[in-house]
């Protein structure tokens, strides 16, 4: 029993070393490196870099360094403030005469991380009144969820408001929503310019837009080409209100959804997963683009405002793995245990293996090393060889956790 013990000891000390040696190795010699920012420039047709780190901080795709004054000019719809400070903001691009006022309601920001996505959800939602005719929008003083029916729930009391969940069930059941929801996405706040409530999708894959007008309810099913399923729906509020959202695919495609005749539209990028990677989506006058980055590259993908790509460009990045910090921590560390994960929110253990196997070769030197230890102390090699398989499979971890807790039971 005793022996059970220091074993659960020895394990429980592995799990613990996996994850705070691999970290404190990581503080101590991981060199921080900031993301380029990769624009397409209306002006030269020709991709603007910023590179925060490093010496030639502004250049174009060729390598050509820039002013911080020329690189603003190449990007006149980002950068327009500064540019009518300093009197540098062309009239026109393009052939088209330019107004600000009018060029800045096309102007749009949008970004989602992946452990944006995998993150908890709430249970319960405010819908707001999208016709209230008051400038500013109001919380409810009820939420609601979507199980086997659509059920508002007093925000006070507690109580279920079963008026309005009724009428609002029957309305979904009429246009053939199927109970329950899977997700549901929105906007739940106040600060945004409209409420248009959610976009919902049903256990059949359906999609419906669903709010509340003057009390009432509006539910519209949105047409889907084919099997189409989806890994998340981001809903925007941008002053052009063109879209409802991005809408992002299981095939690792991206449409958006237009508010006056429901159609979906097909950004003409590929391998955009937001479960993997950041996406960021600068629109403007002319163009979009929409930014991938990931482990070891960033790449930006153009397109114009009929959604057809333009251009891209992709760049590499080193990696922590790639770097001489990283590969000599794979031959310290066999894996790398985690409590949190930058693609998640959640609380778990996420256990990266090692990519080489370099690691293998220092357990043969620690093992070589507890071999000496067990011949200084006169202890049996028998009685010792468990430990020894221990260190072989989770090499440092091992031999200091079973020097941690050395075996005193066995002669």
């Amino acid at each position: 029993m005793v022996k059970i013990s220091r074993y659960i000891l020895v394990f429980t000390a592995i799990i613990g070393l996996s994850v705070v040696l691999p970290q404190f190795y990581r503080m101590a010699f991981e060199k921080p490196t900031k993301t380029p920012l990769i624009q397409y420039s209306c002006i030269d047709h020709d991709f603007m870099i910023f590179r925060p780190d490093a010496d030639d901080k502004w250049t174009n795709r060729e390598g050509t360094k820039l002013t911080r004054e020329a690189y603003e000019k190449k990007l006149p719809l980002m950068y327009t403030r500064q540019l009518v400070m300093d009197g540098t903001m062309p009239d026109s691009i393009n052939g088209q005469k330019i107004n600000i006022q009018h060029t800045g309601i096309f102007r749009s920001i949008f970004r989602i991380t992946p452990d944006e996505i995998h993150a908890p959800k709430p249970k319960l939602y405010p819908l707001f009144e999208s016709k209230s005719g008051r400038a500013n929008l109001e919380m409810p003083g009820d939420f609601f969820r979507i199980t086997w029916r659509m059920e508002f729930i007093d925000a006070k009391s507690n109580k279920i408001l079963e008026e309005k969940s009724r009428m609002f069930s029957a309305v979904l059941y009429n246009r053939g929503f199927k109970f329950p929801a899977k997700s549901i996405n929105g906007i739940p706040t106040t600060r945004k310019s409209c409420d248009e409530g959610y976009l919902v999708i049903d256990s059949a894959n359906q999609l419906f837009h669903v709010k509340m007008a003057k009390g009432v309810p509006f539910v519209r099913k949105v047409d889907l080409p084919g099997e189409m399923k989806f890994k998340t729906i981001q809903c925007v509020d941008f002053s052009d209100q063109l879209y409802y959202a991005y809408l992002f695919t299981e095939n690792n495609e991206l449409y958006v959804l237009t508010p006056y005749d429901y159609m979906l539209e097909k950004f003409e990028v590929d391998d955009i997963n937001p479960d993997e990677y950041e996406i960021r989506i600068y629109g403007d006058y002319f163009n979009f683009n929409v930014i991938t980055i990931g482990s070891g590259f960033i790449r930006t993908q153009v397109l114009n405002r009929d959604h057809n790509k333009v251009d891209e460009y992709t760049e590499t990045r080193p990696t922590y793995q790639s770097s001489s910090e990283g590969k000599l921590a794979q031959f310290l560390f066999p894996a790398e245990l985690k409590i949190t994960d930058d693609k998640s929110s959640f609380v778990n253990f996420f256990l990266t293996v090692s990519q080489s196997y370099w690691w293998l070769i220092f357990s043969l030197v620690l093992i070589a090393g507890q071999y000496f230890i067990i011949r200084l102390q006169k202890k049996k090699i028998r009685a010792e060889i468990i430990d020894l398989i221990i260190i072989a499979f989770t090499g440092i971890f091992g031999f200091i956790a079973v020097n941690i807790f050395p075996n005193k039971f066995i002669d």
